[in-house]
């Protein structure tokens, strides 16, 4: 029965619209998919840079995450120019051709966030490494200690028309659909930071209508170690929470980085309409003319609804 309902659960995302053919593989890897074809990629960390230093997957480049996020009007982790994002694969030896996979630690975002900034900018062909450096090392695969080699630096060329251009929301673009019930926001920060006893902003609370569900319970532990979840496990779990694939999902967190995470699950699941707040709460909640629920549970600000 159990079996039955699982495979009824992908019969149901697929029949419904909005939703594309994808799979999780498109945008997660496994480490043996990674040690199979380790010649064929640039492996990148976005670990802080001491974590590096004690160990990192052989051959791995360090980036800093300043390389791959932008400030702009006092609202940092946004999404990096076109130009920056050039400079960056062209120093990493990349062509537009070129597979990168991103790890990070296991349950950290960060590798997500570069992917999906990649993906944002044309660059299809990256990947981030599912269970992270925590995954590769408990397998006893190669790690090094030593810097590695500086790789020949290309000369990068972005696509011209890249497909994920419009994968990404501004704080204008939420606030004109509040109450649209064919557009949901997705919550992906801790029950307290969405309730409003968490405050990392000049605000505390949640956007009005957000639908709230912990990116963390898009992973699982196997072997004290954290990985995505199968499928079926996820596609039940954002049904039950009304995340289906025919409603436009716009995903945030505080500055963008775990919502990338869940965007990037989304596409493998085939979702077709989807787009990442990079700005998030840190934008929102410093934002004073926009409405919020407060921890009380009041709206400050209230909607204003155009008459046009």
């Amino acid at each position: 029965m159990k079996c039955f309902t699982q495979i009824l659960v992908v019969f149901i995302l697929f029949a419904l619209p909005g939703t594309g053919y994808a799979a999780l593989g498109d945008y997660f890897v496994s480490t043996n998919w990674l040690a199979d074809n380790r010649d064929q990629v640039i492996v990148v960390d976005v670990r802080k840079s001491l974590f590096y230093r004690l160990g990192h997957v052989a051959g791995a480049q360090h980036v800093e995450r300043d390389a791959f996020l932008a400030t702009r009007n006092q609202v940092k982790s946004l999404v990096p120019s076109s130009a920056a994002i050039t400079a960056l694969l062209s120093r990493l030896g990349a062509t537009s051709e070129t597979p990168l996979v991103i790890y990070a630690e296991d349950d950290n975002p960060y590798a997500a966030r570069f992917v999906w900034t990649l993906r944002y900018h044309g660059h299809k062909n990256s990947y981030v490494l599912d269970g992270g450096y925590n995954k590769w090392v408990a397998e006893d695969r190669d790690t090094s200690l030593l810097p590695s080699s500086k790789p020949q630096p290309s000369k990068y060329t972005l696509a011209a028309d890249g497909d994920y251009l419009e994968a990404r929301a501004d704080a204008d673009y939420i606030y004109t659909r509040l109450g649209n019930p064919g557009v949901l926001v997705w919550d992906t920060r801790s029950d307290a930071e969405f309730a409003g006893t968490d405050v990392r902003a000049n605000r505390g609370g949640h956007i009005p209508g957000a639908v709230h569900f912990n990116w963390s319970n898009l992973q699982t532990e196997v072997n004290g170690v954290k990985i995505l979840k199968s499928r079926e496990e996820i596609v039940a779990q954002l049904q039950a929470y009304g995340l289906t694939p025919d409603k436009e999902i716009v995903a945030h967190c505080q500055t963008g980085i775990r919502s990338s995470y869940a965007t990037l699950v989304l596409l493998g699941l085939g979702y077709e309409r989807v787009r990442n707040y990079d700005g998030s709460w840190i934008e929102w909640a410093n934002n004073a003319t926009l409405p919020i629920i407060n921890a009380a549970g009041r709206l400050e600000n209230p909607i204003r609804v155009s008459m046009d």
